[in-house]
């Protein structure tokens, strides 16, 4: 029996058949206060698949529920002007999250299929991401999980647009992070809560208004962070090493809120134009998928399933296969810019 399913505890819920509407009221009510209990039970860290009539949900708790006042002690701040932000934030911390996302192995490769029809230059990337949720979805999982990846490939190839799609196809929330426009760590870790210019991350700030713990959090251009504070790594992605071990991950102490959160859930996924900047322990801890720019046939042929997909007049194929072979169109980013503008001006409605 694999490490997840011990930690299962199946449950169903009550065994009533709703006759009347009186029936149909007491059924939910009592259903939901099989919910209620269930939820209540859950331990942080240790996933639970609750069997309802019409569906299988599988949950976690990532966080202790604490009084404002132990969040007081523990971050040792008595009148600060964040207290509403903190107890804010504890309390989203603090609720169930679902883990959402395809489920079993054939909703694994659908999900992989159609994320394929819309990006079919990252195949690799895709099986990849199909592989990992597949052993996962062996090992007991019921909701996407994969390994830690990153994507390298030159600019414009279309990697931000890929974890868009993929966020879509998987119905799973996605946390997106720019860190070429950081000056430092904290949108990702959060600072110490004793400081006096202390913040959140923006990770934490998301999970904690979102209803699902596996999120996709993308660290988009990683490579291009560079931390100005004092002693940092010259390698920033050092620092990150923790967030993605599963057991330092599962026990992360948040810095602001001085509180453990149970992040092994997060899918992460990191796009760069060099992994060379990325420090060895990093990257030992990842699927590295590196992406050859992509030809000419390659644009050409993703423009003519572009066009049918969105329903855009088939003369527009011939329009931007000259543009490709003519050296006009060079990149996805570029294409896809053109694509949407012709979709826009299609939908546009006509003047009389």
């Amino acid at each position: 029996m694999s490490k997840i399913m011990k930690n299962w505890k199946m449950t169903s819920g009550p065994g009533l058949e709703p006759g009347d509407d009186d029936d149909e009221a007491l059924l939910k009510l009592l259903r939901s206060d099989f919910v209620f209990e269930a939820e209540d039970r859950a331990i942080v860290g240790k996933p639970r698949l609750l069997s309802l009539k019409d569906h299988d949900r599988p949950f976690v708790r990532i966080a202790s529920k604490v009084s404002f006042d132990d969040l007081n002690l523990r971050r040792g701040a008595d009148d600060r002007r964040d207290r509403f932000a903190v107890r804010q934030l504890a309390q989203g911390l603090g609720e169930i999250k679902d883990l959402t996302g395809p489920g079993t192995s054939n909703e694994v490769d659908e999900f992989a299929a159609k994320v394929f029809d819309q990006a079919p230059n990252f195949s690799l990337a895709i099986e990849a991401i199909r592989r990992s949720a597949q052993v996962h979805i062996g090992r007991g999982a019921r909701w996407l999980q994969i390994r830690p990846l990153v994507i390298e490939s030159s600019p414009g190839a279309g990697k931000t647009r890929l974890v868009h799609i993929l966020a879509e196809a998987s119905g799973v929330p996605l946390i997106y992070l720019d860190c070429a426009a950081m000056t430092n760590l904290s949108p990702i870790i959060s600072q110490d809560g004793t400081w006096s210019n202390s913040r959140h991350s923006d990770i934490m700030h998301a999970l904690a208004n979102s209803a699902s713990a596996n999120v996709i959090v993308v660290l988009d251009e990683l490579d291009k962070l560079r931390d100005m504070s004092r002693h940092a790594s010259p390698q920033p992605s050092e620092a990150l090493v923790g967030l993605l071990e599963k057991r330092s991950a599962a026990a992360h102490m948040d810095n602001y809120l001085q509180l453990p959160i149970d992040l092994s859930f997060i899918n992460w996924i990191i796009l760069v134009n060099d992994a060379t900047r990325l420090s060895r322990a990093f990257l030992d801890r990842c699927q590295i998928i590196r992406m050859a720019p992509p030809t000419p046939d390659e644009i050409a042929d993703i423009a003519a399933r572009e066009i049918e997909r969105r329903g855009l007049s088939p003369e527009l194929v011939t329009t931007l296969t000259k543009a490709v072979r003519s050296g006009k169109i060079t990149s996805l980013r570029t294409l896809h810019k053109l694509l949407d503008a012709a979709s826009a001006a299609a939908s546009r409605p006509l003047l009389n």
